[in-house]
């Protein structure tokens, strides 16, 4: 054989060597993404790693290592990860979006330290607008200005001529002017609706300051924003949305929004899924029609469709209207506005949930968080049936992943309650970063073991899905998971973080993040994990999130952002 090898010409053997190379190319995969030499976080429930991800259409089509998928598939784009983290694109299961957007082109008073430092950026806004027009805008925090909440003075003093509205950051109270509450026949004879509190100063006149439906009663009047602000607020979350590697968004009782998703869909601008969620409040028969018309579009809803119906059970622990089963610590004549009668409340949800919704109830204090739970649990014992007359083994309940979003203040007796009834608990750790300042004092030693407890849910088996609030809290996905992490403030305060027992590690924060959060909006098989046969909806870290100390977290970023199998925000 040598001698027979030892007879073929030089060039006949490389001709030959070159051939096979070429026949061996063909048998190379052409596919659309390769990510490689990296740090492939799956967010499985093993936190399995990988080096490499195939990509092709919006398709993940392998995962494994550099050299296996480097010598399997031929790439339009080869990524060297040169050792950067990807994990699956966040979930937000709890945001705002057109809110996000609106917040961007109305007066922005998150942050204003004092008083008067939320009069300079009102007044500057007012001289962009014109005599007579509205003042809109949200993000005051009057725990930030020792307590004392504004009145309608502080605004007159600045807007004379122009109606002024101003929601609370946590969205729940509202700021009027005089001339607002004019406008609105508001006055100190007017009656609180239900669920709701005017504010009165020491002359028993009114303050300007509305509580929780009570604001109803100025925003009715306040001008709808148009169509055309809403598409532009909806532009510009999106592209806020990108920088934080946020590839899909739940939230929002924005039904008539969805013509502007749809024709951003349409013009393939849609650069985020999105669950748009309905409005509890309506007729179920209303409801139902909604669903219809929905269905009836056929849009793909990998890429827009319906998610919970969103209602409220009470308000906030920075307003106090909370509903909680003893008063607040700080104030001891108050428990907090429920927004219904309990009955009435459960009531709804039953229908509702007999109706085949997936519910969505917005409760903070453990009273409330225990109506929604009662309700849950009546609601399921009303539709669960028995499929041949025999016992609970043959007993049938159609799956409706009810929720209750914030879920911030629940009494020990009832987290498992929220296993039992396959109830996910949607949380924003960033709220637990915020409200620490004051959260102590409203709920006491005792409650407050029970604030904010991501990982005792967890530790109950429960299912934990992670989003912002945004506008309420920041868009910044780093900082939820920071929030998650450390349990402390952007300042490192307190060094071993508030209630620490609550902290997570980064892989079960990243996991709430994406897995559960698509889990909570049934699309666990289509998203939240990478590997094959999910959508490549990925993001590369600038930083590695699961090595790096707590306060590198809030300087990470995106360095890509993969939506759909495209590369739709790249760092550099």
């Amino acid at each position: 054989m040598r001698a027979l090898i030892k007879k073929i010409p030089l060039s006949v053997l490389m001709i030959s060597m070159v051939l096979s190379s070429a026949v061996f190319a063909q048998t190379k995969q052409n596919i659309d993404l390769l990510l490689h030499n990296g740090k492939v976080f799956s967010a499985d429930e093993n936190g399995t790693m990988y080096e490499a991800v195939a990509v092709d259409g919006e398709k993940i089509v392998a995962v494994g290592s550099s050299k296996d998928l480097q010598a399997k598939y031929n790439a339009k784009r080869s990524i060297d990860l040169k050792g950067k983290l990807v994990t699956p694109g966040f979930n937000d299961a709890h945001i705002h979006f057109v809110g996000v957007g609106l917040a961007l082109l109305r007066v922005d008073l998150v942050g204003s330290l004092t008083l008067d430092e939320a009069k300079r950026r009102i007044a500057a806004k007012i001289k962009e607008l014109p005599k007579g027009a509205w003042v809109l805008g949200r993000g005051w925090d009057h725990t930030l200005w020792n307590n004392r909440l504004p009145t309608r003075q502080d605004l007159d003093d600045i807007a004379p001529d122009n109606p002024v509205y101003l929601q609370r950051v946590d969205g729940h109270i509202a700021w009027a002017n005089s001339l607002a509450l004019k406008l609105a026949n508001v006055t100190k004879d007017t009656k609180a609706p239900e669920g709701g509190e005017l504010v009165f100063d020491d002359k028993g006149e009114l303050s300007g300051v509305l509580k929780e439906t009570a604001q109803g009663l100025v925003g009715r009047i306040v001008p709808e924003p148009t169509a055309e602000e809403v598409a532009k607020g909806i532009e510009l979350a999106l592209e806020q949305a990108k920088r934080y590697g946020l590839t899909s968004v739940q939230g929002g009782a924005d039904y008539e929004a969805i013509p502007l998703y749809r024709k951003l869909l349409d013009e393939d601008k849609l650069t985020a899924r999105v669950a748009v969620w309905q409005n509890f409040e309506l007729p179920v028969e209303t409801l139902k029609r909604q669903r219809d018309d929905f269905q009836a579009l056929k849009i793909n809803p990998s890429h827009l469709k319906l998610g919970i119906l969103k209602g409220f059970v009470d308000g906030t622990l920075g307003s106090r209207t909370a509903a909680m089963l003893a008063p607040f610590s700080d104030d001891p004549g108050n428990s907090g506005i429920p927004r219904r009668a309990a009955d009435e409340m459960i009531k709804m949800i039953v229908e509702r949930d007999a109706a085949g919704f997936q519910i969505g109830l917005h409760a903070i204090g453990d009273r409330a968080n225990r109506i929604a739970l009662d309700g849950f649990e009546k609601g399921r014992k009303e539709s669960t049936f028995r499929t041949d007359g025999g016992g609970p083994e043959n007993e049938f309940y159609v799956e409706k992943r009810h929720r209750i979003e914030h879920a911030q203040v629940v009494a020990p007796s009832d987290f498992k309650r929220f296993a039992e009834l396959g109830v996910i608990a949607s949380m924003q750790p960033s709220h637990a970063i915020s409200d620490k300042r004051w959260a102590g004092e409203r709920l006491g030693e005792y409650r407050v073991l029970g604030a904010y407890s991501w990982h005792t849910f967890m530790a109950n088996n429960v299912h934990v899905a992670f989003g912002t609030d945004a506008p309420v809290e920041s868009l910044d996905t780093y900082q939820t998971l920071y929030a998650a992490v450390s349990r402390q403030d952007i300042s490192g305060d307190p060094a071993n973080g508030w209630q620490p027992q609550e902290k997570l590690s980064m892989k079960d924060a990243i996991r709430s993040y994406t897995y559960e959060s698509a889990y909570a909006e049934f699309a666990e098989k289509e998203k939240g994990e990478i590997k094959v046969g999910m959508l490549a909806d990925l993001v590369v870290h600038s930083k590695d999130l699961l090595t790096i100390p707590h306060k590198e977290i809030l300087t990470t970023e995106p360095v890509y952002t993969i939506f759909n199998g495209k590369v739709i925000y790249q760092k550099y």
